[in-house]
């Protein structure tokens, strides 16, 4: 039984893989998507197509040693980071969730946010349509979770008020700086992480994001790759704040509540 769980995991993991090796041509091709189906796949810089050996998630890279077998000019570190990426929430999903419903939708989901945290990385810029694409396959599986899976109403209001409750904070900073530290992308973007994560455990997201965004800022000033004046994409952040609530929120919280006397 404990191999079978194993090798459940692998799989998973293994079409994480493949699903981040896909991400990453969309990442890269956002602004022509018809290209995903019209070009093949080729090297940035030479422009030489690539064999089908050359394509394999992550162990390509490996064994080319992150060059390309033409031109030998290294291959951008994305590839891999934002295949193992997949491959990893994919597998935290699996431990979390099982083979469900709620599963496959995060999966889906999970997929739309890694475009668009690693394209507000390298472009400073949430794409509004995956973001409402996301929120509209969130309802729709609570619409069928209730109806047909039996779904109890405290759960969909939970997932409700935690959207609320990020993207309402955020709305407000958002208000207050008059977009200058915010922009209205990460309002609806915290909406969609809030609704995921649920409330209470939003709480959680919110400071993880926080928390996380400070500390890796004031890296980068100390570190002088930025200033006090450079923007930082935040959608990084309020996403992996919220993957940290989804996961470990239950029992973060309940830690928390126990050290201070409060747990039950």
């Amino acid at each position: 039984m404990l191999v079978n769980v194993y090798f459940d995991y692998i799989i998973v993991a293994i079409f994480g893989l493949i699903i981040g090796s896909f991400l990453n041509v969309i990442i890269l091709r956002f602004d022509d998507l018809r290209s995903v189906i019209k070009t093949r796949s080729h090297c940035p810089e030479c422009k030489k197509q690539l064999h089908w050996y050359d394509l394999f998630p992550f162990f390509s890279f490996v064994l080319l040693a992150g060059k390309c077998r033409f031109c030998k000019k290294p291959i951008s570190v994305q590839y891999p980071l934002v295949e193992l990426a997949t491959a990893l929430i994919f597998a935290l999903l699996f431990w979390k969730f099982g083979f469900s419903l709620e599963f496959a939708v995060l999966l889906i989901i999970s997929s739309i946010l890694m475009v668009v945290l690693t394209y507000d990385i390298l472009h400073f810029l949430i794409a509004d349509f995956l973001i409402w694409l996301s929120i509209g396959l969130w309802v729709i599986y609570l619409v069928v979770d209730y109806f047909f899976i039996q779904q109890s109403l405290p759960i969909i209001l939970s997932s409700l008020y935690g959207g609320l409750a990020l993207g309402g904070f955020l709305g407000l900073i958002v208000l207050v700086s008059w977009e200058k530290w915010m922009g209205i992308g990460d309002i609806k973007l915290g909406f969609l992480l809030g609704a995921i994560s649920f409330w209470p455990n939003v709480l959680l997201a919110t400071f993880a994001a926080f928390a996380l965004g400070s500390v890796i800022s004031l890296a980068l000033i100390f570190s002088r790759k930025k200033t006090m004046k450079d923007m930082v994409p935040f959608a990084p952040f309020l996403i992996i704040g919220g993957y940290v609530a989804i996961f470990w929120g239950d029992q973060i919280i309940k830690w928390y509540l126990n050290s201070l006397g409060m747990g039950s």
